[in-house]
């Protein structure tokens, strides 16, 4: 069966995985896998009031509030009461967003963070705020004051929930299970094709492009989790993980770009390159930047919306061009396989795009007139089309592979019509010239004259001298087992290759050719094996290359045969003299 063949009717389980995939991510993300809660806990959205500047709210629910824009020195204030609940080691929880946290209870102040960020210009991360809450402080009223240390920090306040203090930690987690998995996921992806792409590139080729999908997986998978902030349930160093949030998205799009342009040639224009050079710049300066102090990082996420969506807009029509021009080019040919890599690859390039440009269009539009901002806002689409998008780059190594074997296929099968002697499967004389043309180091050269093959032709026919041939080529195969080439140059010419002959190898090959003809001899009784030999090792003096070899090879061949026809004229003059010929003849003739 052909592979292509194979393929097609195989290719019926891709759908199945595209089924499974969601149903599998609906479960793990759905609520059948949570733990219920065991003490009072809630998200405090109704009832708040919130002064911004001189502006100031009553009765407000946090999620459908949109402050607009933040700026740098703006003092956002948020009052309400806490529950007339009790649970054991209660505590309020809320993220503060580029800004510090200022936490009072009635009058006293309770809690407090960012001042030391805010005193020496830093940037400040997200950060995930635990106010404990004893029991003598239910229903008394709870004030949490924002002081923004960025422009644009923020337009929507971010949720405040009360309750069991573990309790409230196990719910987040398990709101953001999706993210938690897929990031993880798509990490050891990551680290999984580094490291197999290490080893293939060290022993198997110059091919980068593997390497490059595995930063990809890499960046995507730590930046959903930098997002959704779940290193910082796990980890104590909020700046850090904000600062990879930052340095991973801004990687995004070199890191596509050169993977496409390595899997491309026909992508590596100059523009391409101009795309290669901002995208790698971007990521650096912006860190340099921020470790400098001199401009936050948080500051390029617009710049890098537009530059990502105006490559993507310019690069992509000329990628789908190009696969298609291949496409047609291959849908003929020997090696297509149906469905190819480059097909797989586009699709899930298109749909990591698309939900890409979903949630950037969502992020803008909740920021500037969403209820709660950027707050309520998340990153779904991406996930998912992250997700597909690594699978779609495991799929199109995948077929990229089959395609490879393939075309190796095709093309040893190619060569083998074009290097093999029909009549013997040995090796034909084009095949033989190449190699000798090629052949270096220690090596020897033995050249065979199959003797009595126009006799055989002559009396028995062209059939029976063809079976000789093929008789004579099984021998060989069988008396220099183990030789870099066994080939016939013509009609009864053989020649024999060994590569670095180990001492007197040439002579017990020959002997084992002798014995395996005895042996043929003595089965068949229509025709009768014999040959003449002659070799040359490539290190005897005065040699300088194949043909040199060869030419001596040949000579002790004819030496040899020259000696066997000796053997037989002398052999025939004395069955002559001791009367076997007359005698037999009178045999014959009585």
């Amino acid at each position: 069966m052909r592979l292509r063949d194979y393929l097609r009717i195989n290719v019926w389980l891709l759908p199945i995985i595209l089924i499974l995939l969601p149903i599998t991510l609906i479960i793990f993300g759905s609520s059948y896998l949570s733990t219920p809660n065991t003490y009072f806990n809630t998200q405090l959205n109704d009832g708040w009031s919130v002064s911004h500047g001189d502006n100031h709210y009553e009765n407000v629910n946090l999620k459908n509030f949109n402050l607009g824009n933040t700026s740098k020195g703006d003092v956002v204030t948020i009052t309400s009461t806490i529950p007339d609940m009790t649970a054991p080691a209660a505590a309020i929880m809320f993220r503060s967003i580029l800004s510090t946290v200022t936490v009072w209870i009635d009058d006293e102040q309770v809690y407090e963070y960012g001042k030391d960020f805010a005193d020496k210009n830093l940037m400040l991360p997200k950060h995930y705020n635990f106010i404990s809450i004893p029991e003598s402080a239910i229903g008394k009223t709870i004030t949490i004051t924002f002081d923004v240390t960025e422009n644009n920090a923020f337009s929507g306040i971010s949720p405040v929930y009360y309750g069991n203090l573990f309790e409230l930690e196990r719910s987040y987690l398990q709101s953001k299970r999706l993210d938690l998995f897929i990031g993880i996921f798509l990490c050891l992806f990551g680290f999984m094709l580094l490291t197999l792409s290490s080893y293939l590139y060290m022993y198997h080729g110059q091919d980068l492009s593997l390497i490059f999908s595995s930063v990809i997986s890499f960046n995507l998978g730590a930046y959903i989790l930098c997002y959704n902030d779940l290193f910082n349930f796990i980890g104590d160093n909020d700046f850090y993980f904000c600062i990879m949030e930052y340095v991973t998205l801004y990687s995004i799009p070199f890191s596509i770009i050169v993977f496409l342009v390595s899997t491309h040639p026909e992508l590596n224009t100059n523009l391409a390159k101009v795309f290669l050079s901002i995208n790698i710049l971007f990521p650096a300066l912006t860190l340099i930047l921020q470790l400098t102090n001199l401009v936050h990082i948080n500051y390029f996420v617009t710049a890098l919306h537009i530059m990502a969506l105006l490559e993507a807009a310019i690069l992509l029509p000329r990628l789908v061009m190009n696969i298609y021009r291949r496409y047609q080019s291959r849908k003929n040919s020997p090696d297509y396989t149906g469905m190819t890599s480059d097909s797989i690859l586009i699709i899930g390039l298109v749909v990591f795009i698309f939900c890409c440009v979903i949630d950037i269009a969502k992020y803008n539009f909740f920021n500037e007139f969403g209820g709660g901002g950027v707050a309520y806002t998340g990153i779904t689409f991406m996930n998912l089309g992250a997700l597909g998008f690594v699978m779609s780059l495991f799929v199109f190594y995948f077929y990229h592979g089959i395609e490879h074997i393939n075309a190796a296929y095709v093309k040893e099968h190619l060569e083998g019509l074009a290097y093999t002697d029909p009549l013997t499967g040995l090796m034909n004389r084009a095949k033989c010239m190449q190699y000798m043309a090629t052949v270096k180091g220690n090596y020897a050269l033995i050249s065979i004259d199959m003797d009595n093959l126009k006799p055989v032709n002559d009396t028995l026919g062209h059939l029976e001298g063809d079976r000789m041939i093929r008789c004579f080529s099984d021998i060989l195969k069988q008396a220099f087992d183990g030789a870099s080439l066994i080939g016939r140059t013509g009609g009864d010419e053989f020649l024999v290759a060994i590569e670095n002959p180990e001492s007197g190898i040439c002579e017990k090959m020959i002997e084992k050719l002798e014995t395996l003809m005895a042996v043929f001899n003595d089965a068949d009784k229509k025709i009768r094996l014999s040959a003449s030999c002659g070799f040359a090792y490539s290190n005897e003096p005065k040699l300088t290359d194949a043909n040199s070899v060869f030419i001596m090879a040949d000579t002790r061949m004819y030496r040899i045969k020259e000696q066997h026809h000796e053997d037989k004229l002398s052999k025939f003059l004395d069955d002559i003299i001791s009367g076997k010929i007359s005698q037999k003849g009178g045999e014959e003739g009585t």
